[in-house]
């Protein structure tokens, strides 16, 4: 007996959302067919940050949840948990999607706040911690049918995973103290491959009316050098080849993405092109857009990284990245060093600038007492745990003059308003000191 191939649409968006939606669901035999009628619909944007281009179009959220309610559905969510070092909450309300949310009705669920239980990841020894929410609504084997997960991630490159788009959308489930100690060069695929086999999406739709690359959150101000327009969305029940063909409009195949090929290999989906029914034009796409940030950093920051090992999936990609959108979004100075990765020989800790940040266990571990022997007289900061990007955050503003609160597109009072309510409600995202230190 053949296998029964996915299907996976492309639809062109030139002509309007609504018709794109149709389109995507229309193989399928309409929305009807794939959404059970009175289910409630939990839509997952990528919300990880409020940063212009990281977030999956607010029109695109908006046009999703009025034509869901246009069809019939009229119980609705939209849910998310964000990056380290920011609430959830003052991701939506920052990039509208709590508006969007209140004008049609929907739920908004903050994955951070509120109760957590813990979660055995198979292949780990020690338990993740979960919202509770997400595990009664869609991993307890008692849970009550009725709920559909529609995944709605941006097209999108990373710079520490190659591609973020629906199987890495699982990594916002973790609270963030428990996303950190496996993100790096050895293990953070197999976590998100891990995660994956947790729970999958009902249903799968990349936003790629725009395509954001050189990594997946560049600086406002090199936007415009890090985005194109597509004019697309891609969408499938099969979420793995609904990656694989995101990916490879982004110009990358499965065997180049640990994670997707991980899954694929696990029975999680189908990964090969040639057993996927790819319904629109993929020929079309022919560019390869660069997953590495353009590490653009002020002249006067010194970087000194390990000889044997700079994990980019973790100490080295988070510390560049932020330091990349200090560099470039804000008013900010230079004047220090960074020391991140393992093995050093002495010469490449002579005669450091200014203060000294050392992130990450290995830097810390085999050089941050011989910098303190060294530069007695010097301010030297460590951020001892993989991934901790709210340690990073926080050293890095104030090693640069910059205050977090001032990193928010919302007015202080608003920021201040939304930030007590998230807490109020039980936040477990840690944040950095709004105003500095």
């Amino acid at each position: 007996m053949t296998a029964v191939r996915p299907k996976v649409i492309i639809a062109d968006t030139t002509s309007g959302l609504p018709a794109a939606f149709e389109a995507v669901f229309a193989p399928y035999g309409g929305v009807d067919s794939v959404i059970p009628a009175g289910s409630k619909v939990y839509v997952k944007p990528n919300a990880v940050h409020f940063s212009p281009g990281t977030y999956t179009d607010a029109a695109v959220v908006d046009a999703m949840l009025g034509w869901l309610r246009d069809h019939g559905y009229q119980r609705l969510a939209l849910m998310e948990n964000s990056t380290h070092g920011v609430a959830t909450r003052l991701v939506f309300a920052a990039t509208g999607y709590d508006r969007i949310a209140r004008r049609h009705g929907a739920e908004p669920v903050y994955l951070d706040e509120g109760r957590t239980v813990p979660y055995a990841l198979e292949g780990e020894e020690s338990p993740i911690r979960i919202p509770r929410r997400l595990f009664d609504t869609f991993i307890d084997p008692a849970r009550q049918p009725g709920s559909f997960y529609l995944s709605l991630p941006k097209l999108k490159t990373h710079s520490m995973a190659t591609v973020t788009l629906g199987v890495k959308g699982q990594q916002a489930f973790p609270i963030d103290a428990d996303r950190m100690h496996l993100h790096n060069h050895e293990t953070l695929h197999l976590r998100l491959a891990r995660l994956y086999r947790m729970v999958q999406p009902d249903f799968c739709i990349i936003e790629g009316v725009t395509a954001t690359f050189n990594g997946h959150v560049p600086p406002r101000t090199l936007l415009a050098e890090s985005s194109a327009p597509l004019n697309v969305l891609i969408g499938g029940c099969d979420t793995v080849a609904v990656d694989a063909v995101g990916a490879r409009v982004l110009g990358y195949s499965v065997e180049e993405i640990e994670h997707l090929r991980l899954v694929a290999e696990w029975g999680l989906g189908v990964g090969r092109l040639d057993e996927i029914e790819i319904i629109g034009d993929l020929g079309r796409f022919q560019t390869r857009y660069p997953y590495a940030i353009l590490r653009r950093f002020r002249p006067d920051v010194r970087i000194v990284e390990g000889r044997e090992r700079a994990c980019v999936e973790g100490c080295k990609g988070n510390t560049e990245c932020l330091l990349e959108i200090l560099s470039n979004d804000y008013p900010s100075h230079g004047g220090f060093s960074i020391v991140f990765g393992k093995g050093f020989e002495d010469a490449d800790l002579d005669g450091l600038p200014g203060d000294i940040l050392v992130v990450g266990p290995c830097a810390v571990g085999e050089q941050g007492a011989e910098l303190r022997r060294r530069y007695p007289g010097r301010r030297i900061v460590e951020v001892n745990a993989h991934n901790d990007l709210r340690g990073i955050m926080t050293a890095l503003t104030s090693l640069m003059g910059v205050r977090p609160l001032d990193m928010v597109p919302l007015s202080r009072w608003r920021t201040l308003m939304v930030l007590a309510q998230a807490r109020l409600r039980g936040l477990n995202s840690r944040l950095p000191p709004l105003l500095g230190r």
